[in-house]
C-alpha cells in the first residue's frame, strides 16, 4: 500500500514538471509562432491601406481639377455669350476667343423648326450646319461635359433648360491630361486615366492602358493581362467620363529566413531557461501537492480531523488545500446535522404514533344503536395529526358533538381528548343543552390559558318520541337539514369557539324533524380540500353533493361525498381532516 502511494506522489511529480513543459511550449512559443506570422500580415495589410488611401486622395485632387477646369470654361462661355450678344463680325471675334491651348472650338447652337439644335455660329468653318442635339439631350440630364470618344473632343456645353440656344467649346483631350501629372514619390508607378462610359480608356499617362477595357474593380483591385492592379475610379459629375487612377501592386516581401532565425533563437531560449526553470518549480510545487495528497489519503481512510497546511510556495494549492479543509469542516457538520435530524425524525415520528393513538381513542369505535335514528360516519386522518372528533351519548336523548380543535399534532389530540370527556361527563349530568355547553366552556377555558387553543363544536340533542332537533353551533359550519321534500336548510346558531372566553349564556335552538329527514354535519376538512388550481370543493358544492343523494342510506352518502372530494383534489395532499356526520330520521 505504501509503495503504491510512493509511486502515486513521484508520478504526480514526473506529470506535474511534463504539463510545465507543454505550457511552456504550447503558451509561449506556438503563440510567438502566430504573432509573427500576424505582424507579418498585418505589414500586408497596411501597405495595401497606405497605397489605397494614397490614391484616394489623389482621385479627390484630380476630380477637383476636372470640376475646376469646368467652372472656369463654363465663366468663359457665359462671358462669350453676353459680349457677342450685338456685336457684328461675330464669327471673326469667336475665332480670336478659341486661340487658346487645348480649344479646337466654340460655336453656338440654335434651335430650329424640327426641335433640333444646329450649330449657326463657329469659330471653325466646317462645324457650322452640323446637328448638336445630343449635347442638348446630355445637358438636359445634367451632363454638361460630354466626351467624343471617336474623335477624342471634349463638348462643354452651356445651356439654360427650356431655351433654344446654347454655347459649346470643344477642347481637346490635352487640356485636361495636362492636369494630370502624377506625383511619383506617392506611388511608383500610378497612372491617371479617364475612361468612357463603356469603361475603355481613352486617354492615359500610362501608354500600356491605352484603349484597354478595365474589368470591373474588386475590393480596389483589378487584374489585367495576369497582374493585379490598386486601383480607384470614379464619375466626374456632370460628365459622361470616369476617372481611374490605378498602380501594379508592389510588395516589399518581409525577409523570411530572418523571421525564422528569431523565431529559432526564441525558442532555444525557451527551452533551455524554460525547461531549467520547470525543474526547479516542480521540486519546489511537488512538496504543497505532496502534503495535500497526504492529507486526502488519510481522509479517505476516515480520519475527518485531519488539515492541510498552507505552505509559502504553494500558491493555488493552498487555496486548493483551504478548500479540501472547508470541505471537510461542512462534511463533519453536515454529519452532525443529519445525526440531529435523525433523533428529531424519531422523536416526531413517535410523537404522531402518540397522537395518532389519542386521535383514534376519541372516536367511537362503531356507531351506537338508537330509536328512530339511522347514523353514518367517516373520519379521515390528514398526514399530520388534527384535532377532528365526532362523539354519541345516549342517554334517553341522543347527544351528538362533532368538533374541530385549532393547530396539529398531539396537543391538538389532548386538547380534543379535554374537550370531547368534558361533554360526556356535563352531558350525563344534565339535561339542558345551554347548561352543558357553559359548563364545558367555562371550565376548558381554564385549561388553556393563554394558549389561544379553541374548539369549534356542533353540539344537538334529539329526542326519539317527539323527534325534536335541540342544537347550538358553537364557531363550527352549520348543520345542513334536507326536508323529505328535498329542500336543504341550514341550522346554526350565533354562538362563539369553546376555550376562547368564558361564557354567561348560549343560545339554542329547536327544530322539528319529520321521518325521512336528514342532518349532515361535517368539519372544514371536507369543504376545504382543494385541486391543483387552488380551488376549494366549498360549501356549495358540498350542499349540491348532498341534495343530490336523496334517498340513500347515511352510510351511502358519507362514502360518495368522501369519494368526491377525493376526485375533486386529484391528487393533491390533504390538509386536515375529513369528518362527515349524517343521520337519517326514520
Amino acid at each position: 500500500m505504501e509503495q503504491e502511494k510512493k509511486e502515486k506522489l513521484h508520478g504526480s511529480r514526473g506529470s506535474l514538471a511534463a504539463r510545465i513543459f507543454l505550457i511552456a511550449t504550447l503558451f509561449l512559443i506556438v503563440p510567438l509562432l502566430v504573432l509573427i506570422a500576424l505582424l507579418y500580415v498585418e505589414d500586408l495589410r497596411v501597405k495595401k491601406e497606405n497605397n489605397i488611401f494614397t490614391i484616394n486622395v489623389i482621385m479627390d485632387q484630380k476630380v477637383g481639377l476636372i470640376e475646376g477646369m469646368m467652372t472656369q470654361e463654363l465663366e468663359v462661355l457665359s462671358e462669350v455669350s453676353y459680349l457677342l450678344r450685338d456685336m457684328p463680325n461675330r464669327e471673326s471675334k469667336l475665332g480670336e476667343i478659341a486661340k487658346r491651348d487645348g480649344v479646337a472650338a466654340i460655336f453656338h447652337l440654335k434651335k430650329n423648326g424640327e426641335g433640333q439644335y444646329i450649330s449657326d455660329i463657329s469659330s471653325k468653318e466646317e462645324i457650322k450646319g452640323k446637328d448638336f442635339t445630343r449635347l442638348i439631350h446630355e445637358a438636359e440630364v445634367g451632363n454638361v461635359l460630354i466626351l467624343d470618344s471617336h474623335t477624342p473632343i471634349f463638348y462643354l456645353t452651356r445651356y439654360v433648360e427650356g431655351s433654344e440656344e446654347a454655347w459649346v467649346i470643344a477642347l481637346t483631350l490635352n487640356h485636361l491630361s495636362k492636369e494630370f501629372p502624377i506625383e511619383r514619390d506617392k506611388i511608383t508607378p500610378a497612372s491617371i486615366s479617364l475612361v468612357d462610359s463603356g469603361g475603355v480608356v481613352v486617354s492615359t499617362t500610362d501608354h500600356a492602358l491605352k484603349g484597354r477595357r478595365i474589368p470591373p474593380l474588386k475590393k480596389g483591385e483589378y487584374t489585367l493581362d495576369g497582374k493585379v492592379y490598386f486601383a480607384e475610379i470614379k464619375k466626374v459629375s456632370k460628365t459622361n467620363v470616369s476617372l481611374l487612377i490605378s498602380a501594379p501592386e508592389r510588395v516589399n516581401f518581409v525577409d523570411i529566413p530572418f523571421f525564422f532565425l528569431k523565431v529559432l533563437l526564441a525558442a532555444l531560449l525557451i527551452v533551455v531557461v524554460g525547461g531549467g526553470c520547470a525543474i526547479i518549480l516542480t521540486r519546489v510545487l511537488a512538496k504543497p501537492l505532496q502534503r495535500l495528497i497526504h492529507m486526502m489519503g488519510h481522509v479517505a481512510r476516515g480520519d475527518l480531523d485531519k488539515r492541510f497546511t498552507p505552505s509559502p510556495m504553494g500558491f493555488e494549492i493552498n487555496t486548493v488545500g483551504e478548500i479540501f479543509n472547508e470541505t471537510i469542516d461542512s462534511l463533519n457538520e453536515h454529519i452532525e446535522a443529519v445525526h440531529k435530524e435523525r433523533l428529531e425524525k424519531e422523536t416526531y415520528e413517535k410523537e404522531l404514533l402518540i397522537g395518532e393513538e389519542v386521535q383514534l381513542s376519541i372516536l367511537p369505535k362503531k356507531l351506537p344503536t338508537f330509536p328512530g335514528v339511522e347514523m353514518g360516519a367517516r373520519f379521515i386522518a390528514a398526514k399530520e395529526v388534527g384535532g377532528d372528533f365526532y362523539d354519541f351519548l345516549s342517554d334517553g336523548k341522543l347527544m351528538i358533538s362533532i368538533a374541530d380543535t385549532s393547530g396539529k399534532g398531539i396537543s391538538a389530540c389532548l386538547y380534543s381528548l379535554s374537550v370531547r370527556s368534558m361533554l360526556r361527563s356535563y352531558g350525563e349530568l344534565h339535561q339542558d343543552l345551554a347548561t352543558i355547553l357553559l359548563k364545558t366552556n367555562n371550565l376548558f377555558c381554564h385549561d388553556t390559558g393563554d394558549s389561544g387553543v379553541f374548539v369549534t363544536a356542533f353540539v344537538a340533542f334529539i329526542d326519539p318520541k317527539s323527534r325534536v332537533f335541540h342544537y347550538s353551533n358553537c364557531g363550527h359550519f352549520p348543520a345542513l337539514l334536507q326536508k323529505k321534500d328535498g329542500t336543504i336548510e341550514k341550522l346554526t346558531t350565533s354562538g362563539m369557539a369553546l376555550g376562547v372566553v368564558p361564557f354567561e349564556t348560549v343560545e339554542t335552538k329547536q327544530k322539528q324533524l319529520h321521518p325521512g329527514d336528514m342532518l349532515l354535519l361535517f368539519t372544514d376538512g371536507v369543504v376545504e380540500a382543494h385541486n391543483d388550481a387552488m380551488e376549494m370543493f366549498g360549501e356549495e358544492r358540498l350542499i349540491t353533493s348532498f341534495g343530490n343523494k336523496k334517498g340513500l342510506s347515511p352510510k351511502h352518502i358519507v362514502d360518495e361525498i368522501i369519494e368526491e372530494v377525493a376526485l375533486f383534489a386529484e391528487g393533491c395532499p390533504q390538509h386536515d381532516d375529513l369528518t362527515l356526520l349524517v343521520i337519517k330520521i326514520v
